[in-house]
C-alpha cells in the first residue's frame, strides 16, 4: 500500500494500555514488521503522556484548535501526517481503557478534518475475557472520523501471547501488509 510520493507509508500506532504488557506487544509486533517491510513506523505510549480529559468547552467547535495545553497537541501533528493509524487497547469494563478514552475525546478538534477520508486503521486488543466491545468501540470513533477500518485482532490473553506462535505469526502478516 504505497500511499506517499517517497514510496513510504506513514504507519501510526497508539497504545492505549497503561502498563507494559500485551496490548504493546501486539502493537510493536505489527509495526516491526511493517518497518522490515519498508513502513516509516512510530509508536506513541499514551501512558507516557500528560493527555487531559476533553472539558467539552465545545471552543474547538469553532476554531478547531483544543484550549487545552498538554501532550495531545503534540500528537495532533503526527496525526495528521499519518497514512495509516494501528489503535491498540486493552478490554476494560467491556470498553477502551481511559487513556484510550482521553484520547480519542481529544479528537475534537480535528474529527471533521476531510483528511481522515483517505486514512486507514487496523485495530488491536488483548483481554482476559472479552475484547470486541474495545474493538467496537475504536471502529466507531474511526467511522465518525471517517477514517476506514482494514481489519482487526483481538485475543484472549489468559495464555502467555508472547509465545503465542499463531497470533506473532498473525501480527506480523497484518505489518507486512500494512507496509
Amino acid at each position: 500500500m504505497k500511499l506517499r510520493s517517497d514510496n513510504m507509508v506513514k504507519i501510526l500506532g497508539i497504545c492505549g494500555s497503561p502498563k507494559k504488557g500485551n496490548t504493546e506487544f501486539m502493537l510493536r509486533t505489527v509495526l516491526d514488521s511493517a518497518k522490515k517491510n519498508g513502513a516509516d513506523t512510530t509508536l506513541v505510549l499514551l501512558r507516557n503522556l500528560n493527555i487531559k480529559h476533553c472539558t467539552g468547552c465545545d471552543i474547538c467547535e469553532k476554531t478547531k484548535k483544543c484550549v487545552i495545553r498538554d501532550d495531545m497537541n503534540k500528537l495532533y501533528p503526527k496525526i495528521s501526517s499519518a497514512d495509516i493509524f494501528v489503535l491498540g487497547s486493552p478490554s476494560y469494563f467491556n470498553n477502551v481503557s481511559g487513556i484510550m478514552k482521553d484520547f480519542i475525546d481529544r479528537f475534537c478538534p480535528i474529527w471533521e478534518d476531510e483528511r481522515f477520508e483517505n486514512k486507514k486503521a487496523f485495530l488491536v486488543a488483548p483481554a482476559h475475557s472479552t475484547a470486541e466491545d474495545a474493538i467496537k468501540a475504536m471502529k466507531e470513533f474511526c467511522d465518525i472520523c471517517g477514517i476506514k477500518v482494514i481489519g482487526n485482532l483481538y485475543i484472549n490473553t489468559e495464555n502467555k501471547i508472547t509465545e503465542n506462535k499463531t497470533l506473532i505469526k498473525k501480527l506480523k502478516k497484518v505489518g507486512k501488509k500494512l507496509a
